[in-house]
């Protein structure tokens, strides 16, 4: 049932998830230690999502690190639409007099991250980031990917529902414009489903991204026009649904980005739908209550817990 409403009942579930040991706060908002029960839990997500896949369908399997390279990311046009969520990687590079000079800017109380200098890695913001750079040159046939990473958004929040680091997994889809829209829409019915039978309820809607300044509000507009967006939302809290996955259709956006073709030389098509694994879990718990072990019966089957 829903927690209530306000900033009160993100403070209220952060504290009922602290004390059934799935959260441990850090001193910053949004990154968080997880139990075992917690954990026991995305586990279990992961392995039922696997189950929903065709058995005569070829899917990749790629787990990614939570970093890319710079000149990737770049390609995906994050920056450009949402540098509120950026996060970059720094580093020292300097010798023995620099780390010296480091030193005394930080023992005199100074900004010493100034002195670090750019690494050339870049905080993964979707896990389907690090597929399409695998796939770039002529694609002899449409792929499949099922994808995990932790992925960061630099938008800290006392809700513990908003994260900065967070795990997505991810369907995605790289081929033909049917096959990618195909692709979004079984996966949003197999999220819908599969929340269903975990007794939560679910409901999808067109949604819009956060996309920065006026340009990024024209193009949420034109996004959510287009129904490029689908969002499956459930009630966390009284006063706003929370989305806890998610489908896109980028059309030939990554296709043209990364350079992916078709053999008959047309740019690629590509989707994904992706769940949030913290969010559902926090979802669950709320739902079924702090004390996995109690949830129903046939929930707990089908997470193998």
């Amino acid at each position: 049932m829903p927690v209530g409403s306000g900033e009160q009942a993100r403070v209220e579930l952060a504290k009922q998830l602290e004390q059934a040991g799935h959260q441990s706060p850090s001193g910053s908002h949004g990154i968080y230690g997880r139990g075992a029960d917690f954990e026991a839990v995305i586990d279990g997500l992961a392995k039922a999502l696997v189950a929903l896949e065709k058995p005569d369908e070829t899917v990749q399997r790629m787990f990614f690190p939570p970093l890319e390279p710079r000149a990737a990311y770049l390609k995906t046009d994050y920056l450009a639409s949402f540098p509120q969520l950026t996060g970059a990687v720094d580093t020292f590079t300097g010798n023995d007099k620099d780390h010296k000079a480091l030193l005394k800017v930080y023992e005199e109380g100074g900004e010493w991250a100034d002195t670090l200098v750019p690494s050339g890695l870049m905080m993964v913001p979707a896990t389907c980031h690090n597929v399409y750079p695998r796939y770039a040159g002529e694609l002899p046939e449409p792929v499949r990917v099922e994808a995990r990473s932790w992925c960061f958004r630099h938008e800290p929040e006392v809700d513990p529902m908003r994260m900065v680091c967070f795990r997505i997994y991810e369907q995605v889809y790289i081929g033909t414009a049917d096959g990618a829209q195909e692709h979004r829409d079984v996966w949003m019915n197999n999220y819908v489903a599969l929340f269903k039978d975990l007794g939560l309820g679910v409901t999808t809607d067109v949604a819009n991204d956060p996309f920065f300044g006026r340009a990024g509000r024209m193009l949420a507009v034109g996004q959510k026009s287009e129904a490029l967006k689908f969002e499956v939302l459930t009630d966390i809290y009284d006063d706003k649904q929370t989305a806890i996955a998610s489908g896109n259709a980028h059309r030939t956006h990554f296709g043209e980005n990364f350079g992916i073709t078709l053999p008959d030389g047309s740019l690629a098509h590509s989707s994904c739908a992706g769940m949030g694994m913290e969010r559902a879990t926090i979802a669950l718990l709320v739902r079924h209550g702090m004390d996995v072990s109690a949830w129903p019966a046939d929930v707990k089957d089908r997470l193998g817990l």
